[in-house]
C-alpha cells in the first residue's frame, strides 16, 4: 500500500496578485505625493513670494523674455527682454521692480514689441549706490541705458514714479521718446491725504494702511504673506527713504513744465486711485493739450497689474495707432 512522504513536501508560497502589488505601489505613490505637497505648501507658507516669483520667471521663459544685464557708466543695469518689434522700454514705480510688470509684458510682446523692463538704480537686482536717488539721476540712467542697447528711439511708459521719470526724460531728449505713456503717474504736486512714511511700514497694520492707498477696497493680508513682504521691503528701506525724500524736496517736479513734452501722450489712470488722485492726470491732460486720457472704473494705483485686461489693449491700440491718437477724454 502506497504511503504519502510529506516529509519531503514544501509549504505553498503566497504570492501577491496584481491587485495587491498594484495597491501597494499607489499607496507609495499617494504618499510620495502628499509628501511633495506638504513640503511646497510649508515652502508656500514660509517664502510665498519666493513661489510666486518661480510663477513669473516660469511664465517668462514660456514667452521668450529673459533676463539680462547693462553695464550703464558705473552701474550694473538689470532689465527683463523679449518680443520683437517696436523697443517699448517699461520704468517700474518707487521701490518696485522690473517684475512688477510681469501682467503687461506678454502682452506686449504678443502685440508686436520688443519689450525692455527695466530695474531703477536702487531697486531689483541693479545696483544699489550710495548715492541720492534723485529723479534725475535716475533720468541720467534710463538715457544711458538707451544708448547702451544703441536704441535711438523707443516708446516709454512709465507707472507712478516711473511715470515721472518717463515724464522728465521726454522734457529733455524728446527725440529718444517716440510715444509716452503714463500710468497714475507721479511728478506734480499734489497734497497727500498720508504720512511720507507709509512706504516703509514697520509692521502689518502699516503694511495694511500702504495697501489701502494702492487698492480698491482691499482684503486683509494673511499674516504669512505680509511678514514675507515685510522681510522682502525691508532690504531696501535705505534707498526708499533717500527716493522719498529726493520727492519731498521738490526739485525735479515738472510744475510748469510739461508745455516742455512734445511727444504723443497716453495718460491712463484708476479712478480710484487714492495714492496719486486722477485730479493730477487732468492737471497734465489739460497743460498736454495733444494727450489723450483714459480713466477705468474700479482700479485703483495698481490698475497696470490688476486692470491689465482692460488697460494694456487701449495702450496698444495708442502705440499703434497711424497717425497718433492725440486730444480726448474716456472712461472705461
Amino acid at each position: 500500500m502506497a504511503t504519502l512522504n510529506t516529509a519531503s513536501a514544501k509549504p505553498a508560497t503566497h504570492r501577491p496578485g496584481p491587485w495587491s502589488r498594484n495597491r501597494r505601489a499607489a499607496r507609495y505613490v499617494g504618499l510620495g505625493i502628499l509628501a511633495v505637497l506638504f513640503l511646497c505648501g510649508s515652502i508656500f507658507y514660509e517664502r510665498p513670494l519666493w513661489v510666486v516669483d518661480q510663477g513669473i520667471y516660469l511664465q517668462f521663459a514660456m514667452d521668450g523674455i529673459h533676463s539680462e544685464y547693462a553695464q550703464v557708466g558705473p552701474y550694473r543695469v538689470h532689465y527683463f527682454v523679449g518680443g520683437r518689434g517696436t523697443p517699448l522700454l517699461l520704468i517700474h514705480g518707487l521701490g518696485a521692480r522690473a517684475e512688477d510688470w510681469a501682467p503687461d509684458i506678454s502682452r506686449f510682446t504678443h502685440n508686436g514689441f520688443r519689450v525692455y523692463a527695466i530695474d531703477l538704480l536702487g531697486c531689483g537686482r541693479t545696483d544699489h549706490p550710495d548715492i541720492a536717488y534723485t529723479i534725475q539721476q535716475q533720468v541720467d540712467m534710463v538715457r544711458q541705458f538707451l544708448d547702451v542697447l544703441h536704441m535711438q528711439q523707443a516708446d516709454v511708459a512709465g507707472w507712478s514714479l516711473g511715470g515721472w521719470v518717463a515724464l522728465k526724460l521726454a522734457s529733455e531728449s524728446p527725440q529718444r521718446v517716440q510715444r509716452l505713456v503714463l500710468y497714475d503717474s507721479a511728478g506734480l504736486t499734489f497734497y497727500a491725504s498720508f504720512d511720507p512714511g507709509v512706504f516703509t511700514p514697520a509692521d502689518r497694520a502699516e503694511l495694511e494702511q500702504l495697501h489701502g492707498l494702492l487698492v480698491p477696497h482691499p482684503a486683509s493680508i494673511p499674516e504669512f504673506l505680509a511678514r514675507d513682504i515685510l522681510r522682502r521691503l525691508r532690504k531696501n528701506y535705505w534707498v526708499v527713504h533717500r527716493m522719498v525724500n529726493s520727492i519731498l524736496a521738490g526739485a525735479d517736479r515738472m510744475d510748469g513744465r510739461l508745455n516742455r513734452v512734445s511727444v504723443p501722450v497716453l495718460i491712463a489712470w484708476g479712478a480710484q486711485d487714492t495714492l496719486i488722485p486722477p485730479t493730477t492726470a487732468d492737471v497734465m491732460h489739460q497743460e498736454m493739450p495733444q494727450s489723450v486720457l483714459e480713466l477705468y472704473a474700479g482700479c485703483g494705483h495698481t490698475a497696470p497689474a490688476t486692470c491689465a485686461g482692460r488697460m494694456i489693449p487701449n495702450t496698444v491700440k495708442f502705440l499703434q495707432s497711424t497717425p497718433p491718437m492725440t486730444g480726448g477724454s474716456f472712461q472705461y
